[in-house]
């Protein structure tokens, strides 16, 4: 027999989970020491919920394009972040440039 206690341990317990796995993002593929969290928006914190405890499958394309975004504006960020770090001129220069290429500027449009 199972009262309403079960569900609220079992909803706070899975959302403990997917919340430590969408928010926790390694430093670099190599390395698992250093750890960062990541925000989600509530869209994508809800779409999760309703897959993964409420098997709503239609939620999936959604997840997977927000995740998708979140993905691409990481990478973005750390291409940025090294390009304002870099220690010579060039490495700055050649951040710089996939900066650019990475958020789609056009050559053209570049100085």
């Amino acid at each position: 027999m199972r009262d309403g206690c079960d569900d609220v341990l079992y909803i706070v317990t899975a959302i403990y989970f997917i919340v430590t796995i969408v928010t926790i993002v390694t430093d670099g593929c190599e390395r698992m020491e250093k750890m960062k969290k990541v925000q989600i928006s509530e869209e994508l914190f809800l779409a999760l919920i309703k897959y993964h405890l409420a098997d709503m499958e239609d939620e999936l394309p959604l997840i997977k394009k927000e995740l998708e975004r979140k993905l691409d504006a990481m990478v973005k960020h750390q291409i940025y972040t090294r390009y304002k770090v870099a220690p010579t001129e060039t490495e700055r220069e050649k951040a710089r440039q996939e900066y650019l290429d990475a958020v789609g500027m056009h050559r053209d449009f570049r100085w």
